[in-house]
């Protein structure tokens, strides 16, 4: 009797301990999800970011493993970010949603759809859609925060722009059905950036993740393809590799490469309000840095 009570101390003991490490290990995936509180809100705008995949840095998101070099991968998406987000989407895990209208979901079929059409030169506008306007007013208004950027002038010298402008356009994406090839150059995520009151410190709640349809002669303008809920899509980022070129035996998952951040974007949207050169991008991601760096803390 006593070996099975002292078992049994060591038992929750135990797993205590490997919480506590694996909170130790990744503290920040730990409450990545937990946002706070409405109420804890001291401050918040909504950030549209935009990753170049062509940009050295940012390229192990779309690394693919070389099947005919490693067969014995951790995780099960090895072929990039794209790839894999699809993937799911055909395997039936989530649903993507349209770009101007986040109640609107769509199947893989409609995905295959719209993006042979794209392919095929078609006519992106929102009749094929069922959308009424062309806006992105889900994530880009802004909602409630409207006003100025941060409650002060602007010392910049950038006039503010309207809030449907989105200077890099939008639409794209790819499996096997379609060709991955004009969705491989860029992809936008959209998040909350939140000032905790209570923890005093920031908060990044990512929200979406957006495929772009690049033309890759360079001629036509990009187009917002699909957007998917990335509290959906949590799961494929865990199984989906992030190859580091440098190591074999330090691979990565995609979850922990947006949470953690190890990338490089750009900001093009701030609350509903756009830019018009990556200068001004530049102006606005100093603008929120300095802004979190002057609130008083708690």
């Amino acid at each position: 009797m006593k070996r099975l009570f002292f078992l049994a101390i060591l038992m929750v003991v135990g797993g205590f301990g490997l919480q506590m490490y694996a909170q130790s290990v990744h503290p920040i995936l730990q409450a990545s999800r937990i946002p706070p509180r409405v109420e804890d809100h001291f401050w918040r705008r909504k950030v549209v970011n935009r990753i170049d995949l062509d940009e050295k840095i940012n390229a192990p998101l779309r690394e693919a493993e070389d099947l005919s070099l490693y067969t014995n991968s951790a995780h099960g998406e090895t072929q990039g970010i794209i790839s894999a987000l699809i993937n799911g989407l055909k395997s039936g895990k989530y649903l993507a949603y349209h770009p101007d209208s986040l109640t609107k979901s769509l199947t893989y079929d409609d995905v295959v759809k719209w993006a042979q059409e794209i392919e095929g030169g078609g006519d992106a506008g929102g009749d094929d859609w069922g959308t009424e306007d062309g806006g992105m007013d889900d994530f880009d208004a802004g909602g409630d925060l409207g006003g100025d950027d941060f409650g002060f002038e602007d010392e910049g010298g950038f006039d503010d722009l309207e809030g449907d402008t989105d200077p890099f356009g939008g639409a794209g994406a790819g499996a096997e059905d379609f060709s991955l090839a004009p969705f491989e150059s860029v992809i936008e995520f959209i998040e909350d950036r939140i000032f905790d009151k209570n923890r005093s410190d920031m908060i990044y709640d990512i929200e979406f993740i957006r495929l772009v349809w690049v033309d890759i002669g360079e001629t036509l303008p990009d187009k917002n393809f699909v957007v998917f809920r990335y509290s959906e899509v949590l799961e494929t980022l865990e199984d989906t590799q992030w190859k580091n070129k440098f190591n074999d035996a330090e691979y990565r998952n995609l979850r922990e490469i947006f949470e953690l951040r190890l990338f490089n974007s750009v900001i093009f949207n701030v609350s509903g309000r756009g830019v018009k050169s990556l200068e001004e991008a530049d102006f606005r991601r100093n603008q929120l840095v300095e802004f979190e760096h002057h609130l008083w803390s708690y």
